[in-house]
């Protein structure tokens, strides 16, 4: 690896990667905040899987009484490895070399100066853009799922038969009484209510929060019975749509002590070998999650270790490293982001999956009509 080409040198790097904070604007940094691990092997334990047993008071001098252990159930799992790349070839390296002789021999040309540094930097924010979208698309896929597949549509050329099994109880994957889609039948929020009470009753952290993509609340503020329990005194005729917001429907909820709704709006892009681009909504629309926290788990993050004795650039972000460095044969500028990482999933015996679209789980796919 040789060095860059385009006029950047190390320092430059460190601050264009330093002064970014990852998954600005999108949904996973909160629903999965990053977590370091030092190995790439994981394993996701957790000691409050268990029913909480109730501490005793004891007079002073007097031995703690002991309490068995809790059995939980683990996943275990290795860091994967994230990575993306960006070149700029023999014509584009050759048309900047002639952008900068023309703006070194016209001070006063602001534009094409700008120009050239957007240059330098936006393979940068490329790459940068990428790891974070691809992260969206893995965590909000678990996070709707209950699992990590890795399919085709997604995955390309990587796709394989594998799947993370977070051990969530397979009966906390569950469908509901009416398809939310029947607006004047079916009742959205009784429905969240309902798993909420199932897991308080197995003793566990109860659901505080329903997780779910915009296209899903629209349906539940459309729902004849959210009205009903917004405004039960009101005249339904004279309820309008304007009058059902999420802020009136958490307000409700918070009255009853029932999870407060954590609305998604988000999409990825993702492209093909063959350049195409496809936009997706990585989030299953027809699956709402109940959490007992408006956290579904964690990015486990390794980093990547620098090169020794390379004249290519390296700077570490967040949770990956990105190198710039040059080819001459033939003539290239790369620009690269490599990560290991690998999202999981916590409080899994509270976690709640529901099919909205389906009276049965289904894998989270609607149910057939015809």
């Amino acid at each position: 690896m040789k060095k860059p080409l385009f006029d950047i040198d190390q320092a430059g790097m460190d601050v264009e990667v330093n002064s970014y904070k990852p998954g600005t604007g999108l949904a996973w940094p909160q629903l999965f905040p990053l977590k370091f691990s030092p190995k790439f092997d994981i394993k996701g334990l957790e000691g409050d899987e268990g029913i909480p047993v109730a501490a005793e008071r004891v007079a002073f001098n007097t031995k703690a009484p002991k309490k068995t252990r809790k059995t939980v159930g683990a996943w275990n799992g290795k860091l994967g490895k994230y990575a993306v790349s960006r070149e700029k070839d023999e014509i584009e390296i050759n048309e900047y070399q002639d952008l900068q002789t023309l703006a070194a021999a016209n001070t006063e040309d602001k534009a094409t100066a700008r120009y050239l540094v957007d240059l330098v930097y936006d393979d940068l924010t490329f790459v940068r853009n990428a790891m974070d979208y691809k992260m969206e698309i893995d965590c909000m896929r678990i996070g709707s799922s209950g699992i990590h597949d890795f399919p085709a549509k997604i995955d390309g050329e990587m796709a394989t038969a594998d799947t993370i099994n977070f051990n969530v109880p397979k009966e906390n994957f569950v469908g509901v009484e009416t398809p939310w889609d029947d607006e004047a039948n079916a009742d959205g929020l009784a429905d969240i209510h309902k798993w909420q009470n199932a897991i308080a009753r197995k003793g566990l952290k109860k659901p505080m929060y329903a997780i779910m993509e915009k296209a899903k609340f629209n349906q539940l503020m459309a729902q004849t019975k959210t009205a009903k329990r917004l405004f039960p005194r009101c005249e339904q005729s004279l309820v309008t749509a304007d009058m059902i917001t999420l802020d009136g429907i958490n307000k409700y909820m918070l009255g009853k002590g029932w999870p407060q709704i954590l609305v998604l709006d988000t999409y990825a892009t993702i492209e093909d070998k063959k350049g195409e681009s496809v936009t997706i909504k990585p989030w299953n629309e027809n699956v709402v999650t109940l959490a007992p926290i408006p956290q579904l788990g964690w990015t486990h993050f390794k980093p990547v270790p620098l090169v020794r004795d390379t004249a290519a650039l390296q700077s570490q972000a967040k949770y990956y490293k990105i190198t710039r460095y040059s080819e001459l044969n033939p003539m290239l500028e790369v620009t690269m982001a490599e990560g290991y990482a690998q999202p999981g999933l916590i409080n899994r015996r509270s976690l709640v999956f529901i099919n909205t679209a389906n009276t049965k789980w289904a894998n989270g796919e609607a149910a057939s009509k015809g």
